[in-house]
């Protein structure tokens, strides 16, 4: 069985997909933080007074200002090379190791593309994209190759897959079939101009809630079916592109697009473009070479092996990780616990407001309000995050004892509103915080959603 897993995986194929994904990859991961700049969202790295972290990264040091926009400029940068396949290792290196600290060192600017993104980096980094129209084969670095193995599809074919099949899975939940969350994310849009009269529809929740829902759930099979994949493509850039109109999220829609045609059509399909310009770039650039008539795999078997076995690691861990919140009780949209790396993607919308008791050890107490530490994002990411909550109180612990004041017992006084649900306490306002410790177990003190 690993030999016929080997022998797939190493088939060799076109390379001329690989040459349009880099390019265009690595143009967009640069234009998404060179937006992050001028739109000031680097500012959420910059401003606040904490940091907030996940928990196997609080080892992870926190950049001083300077240290984050280099991170931004370091990701614009190796995107740049990574298009332009110029020392395209260090490239890959510089793009993939900012967009990995820059997701780890803050933990509410968690989103679903960003940590896509770094694992789509990491794997550029191993996938030699640049063996063919690259600075690197023009200056003589690496040698051109017109056939690459088929892993390097695959890995990113089953990485998109993973996408949509959990965003379709996590929508099998009773908000989703009944429109809650989406009535409440269009009307939030429907005073925009043009699209705004259309967003205020009622048909249009329901519409979009179980089209978003088909959508997820079929469109990988439908994509792998030659027969539907034309029609699959089509479903995939009307949907993509709709949220473009309404709800804007960045270079996510078309990085999804460029994913799909890459990696689900024939990894020869730029050749055969319809634009004569395009056809005869790949023909300077891309010369063909006959490819071998039979699979010849690499001459250390030990490594092949290995790498399939890697390969098998990987799609396990990217198989169980979503799964990990039914390991914890009640509902992940209330206790957000297994939400990150599961692909819930615009599920559950919480407003409310988190304020902290500190009770000094001379027994007065003082009311202290996140506002005064963090940007207004971190405040609206942490009303809705029990451990971050948890976090910012071992945070205020930490700053009186700063001061000569300890020890101080902290206590969370939340009221949280998930999606159209009335406001509730999220955090036992009875429970000394400081004195609880991070976990991956559950958090005894987060109180039922009902």
């Amino acid at each position: 069985m690993l030999r016929r897993l080997t022998t797939c995986l190493f088939r060799p194929i076109d390379i001329a997909w690989l040459v349009v994904f880099r390019i265009s990859a690595g143009s967009l991961l640069a234009l998404e933080q060179a937006g992050s700049l001028a739109l000031g969202y680097s500012r959420e790295y910059t401003e606040p007074r904490f940091h907030f972290s996940y928990l196997f990264t609080q080892w992870l040091p926190v950049p001083p200002p300077v240290g984050m926009y280099g991170l931004h400029l370091l990701a614009i940068l190796g995107g740049i090379g990574v298009a332009a396949g110029w020392r395209y290792r260090a490239s890959a290196a510089a793009l993939w190791l900012a967009y990995t600290w820059l997701f780890l060192v803050e933990q509410t600017r968690y989103i679903n593309h960003f940590y896509l993104y770094c694992l789509v980096a990491g794997w550029l980094f191993f996938i030699p994209a640049h063996r063919a129209a690259s600075a690197d084969v023009r200056t003589g670095r690496v040698s051109y190759s017109a056939h690459l193995p088929n892993w390097t599809r695959l890995v990113l074919l089953f990485q998109l897959s993973v996408v949509y099949l959990y965003a379709g899975l996590a929508k099998l939940n009773t908000d989703w079939l009944t429109n809650s969350p989406l009535v409440l994310w269009l009307q939030a849009k429907s005073t925009r101009p043009v699209v705004g009269p259309l967003l205020a529809q009622p048909w249009l929740p329901p519409l979009m809630s179980y089209a978003g829902l088909a959508f997820d759930l079929l469109v990988v099979p439908a994509l792998l079916w030659r027969r539907t994949r034309p029609w699959a493509f089509g479903a995939a850039a009307f949907f993509h592109l709709s949220n473009v109109v309404i709800f804007g999220l960045g270079t996510f829609p078309w990085f999804s697009l460029l994913m799909t045609v890459s990696v689900f059509f024939s990894p020869s399909w730029p050749r055969h473009l319809g634009i004569r310009r395009v056809r005869r770039w790949f023909e300077q650039l891309l010369p063909t070479t006959s490819a071998q008539a039979h699979v010849t795999l690499p001459n250390q078997p030990g490594r092949t092996y290995a790498l399939a076995i890697v390969l098998l690691s990987y799609a396990l861990l990217q198989l169980l990780v979503p799964l990990r919140h039914f390991l914890y009780p009640g509902s992940v949209h209330w206790t957000e616990e297994g939400h990150h790396f599961a692909w819930h993607m615009m599920l559950r919308t919480k407003s409310g407001g988190v304020s902290y008791r500190v009770r000094c050890p001379d027994g007065h107490v003082e009311v202290v309000q996140p506002a005064a530490y963090l940007t207004p994002r971190q405040c609206r990411k942490l009303l809705a995050q029990p451990d971050a909550i948890l976090q910012f109180a071992h945070f205020l612990a930490a700053e009186y004892a700063r001061r000569g004041i300890a020890p101080v017992a902290v206590y969370a006084d939340s009221w949280v509103q998930l999606n159209h649900r009335a406001p509730r306490p999220l955090i036992r306002p009875d429970v000394d915080l400081a004195a609880q410790p991070r976990k991956l177990g559950h958090y005894a003190w987060i109180t039922d959603e009902k």
